[in-house]
């Protein structure tokens, strides 16, 4: 695949920026885990409103604060949290498609909703792949701009094709868009290591209320609460999966999220549903979070609708 010339120019990287495609799969085996969009669900959405493949490498823009301006004619897409963008200090509302030209500047300021937005361009931007995928792991030093996983930086361009005409602006229906407000529920499959916890304990997880830690990231969302009892179980390390609820001895849950080490030794009380990692990904440090019991088979026919709807 010949890289354009042209495309977009990093102004500002802004706090945390990544790009991102569905994420690196069949090599957790050697310790690479899988990456990809931190709510996959809006990068979905932001290459299906410009009819690109699910495979298309988008932008993550954690947090706000990234600059970009355009050396190209295109249509980009932003879905994901509101952070306040402006192009050519207009005012952008996210969850649609528009035309960008040369020399147009677009600016992320801090969040107004959510917590991180993506932006797709038509065709996707042009990105070496590793191990078969673009995704941006700072962890294991793989993917991003320059395959070396680190975020992007002032003066970075990124390569992205040039139409010839503009195209058709589309926008998501209102009943498509989740909403990023308020206290989150996390549904939790039991796993098989549920019954080493104590009644007691199981009780107090699904009864309390968690407050999303600030030292929450790309690996995991640390959770504070009153500790509840972890079960010592002289457990040898085992592969642990996205979503997947450890305890450690200190009694504070962590939900495992895309960068997630491949390997973990703490006791898990089960998985979240996908679905509403998705979610967690956009609440910011101090959201409210609870624990709610959901059957594996429902958890299934959810994600299978999901996985259906984007023909994944």
């Amino acid at each position: 695949m010949k890289q354009p010339a042209t495309g977009f120019r990093v102004v500002r990287k802004g706090f945390f920026s990544l790009l991102q495609d569905p994420g690196r799969f069949g090599y957790e085996h050697i310790g690479v885990t899988n990456g990809g969009p931190m709510d996959a669900m809006a990068a979905n959405w932001a290459n299906r409103l410009l009819d690109n493949p699910a495979s298309a490498t988008v932008l993550e823009v954690t947090a706000g604060g990234l600059e970009l301006e355009a050396r190209t004619n295109t249509m980009i897409s932003v879905t994901g949290g509101d952070l306040n963008l402006t192009v050519n200090g207009e005012p952008q509302v996210p969850w649609r498609s528009f035309w960008v030209t040369t020399g147009d500047k677009l600016r992320f300021a801090h969040p107004r909703l959510g917590f991180r937005a993506y932006i797709g361009v038509q065709g996707g931007f042009y990105v070496p792949q590793q191990l078969g995928s673009s995704a941006t792991v700072k962890r294991d030093h793989l993917g991003g701009l320059h395959s070396n996983g680190e975020p992007l930086q002032d003066e970075d361009f990124l390569p992205a094709s040039m139409l010839a005409e503009e195209g058709i602006a589309r926008q998501i229906p209102q009943r498509f868009m989740p909403d990023y407000s308020g206290d989150l529920t996390l549904h939790l499959v039991p796993g098989y290591q549920q019954q080493a916890f104590s009644k007691a304990a199981w009780q107090q997880l699904v009864q309390q209320t968690y407050t999303l830690d600030k030292r929450s990231d790309r690996m995991g969302a640390r959770l504070s609460g009153e500790a509840i009892e972890s079960p010592q179980l002289g457990m040898f390390s085992e592969p642990l999966s996205y979503g997947a609820v450890q305890v450690p001895a200190d009694g504070q849950p962590i939900v495992m999220l895309n960068d997630r080490q491949t390997l973990g030794g703490y006791p898990k009380v089960g998985n979240i549903l996908p679905l509403d990692g998705f979610s967690l990904a956009q609440r910011q440090p101090g959201t409210k979070i609870q624990f709610k019991p959901i059957g594996l088979m429902t958890a299934q026919q959810q994600m299978r609708r999901y996985l259906r709807f984007f023909g994944l």
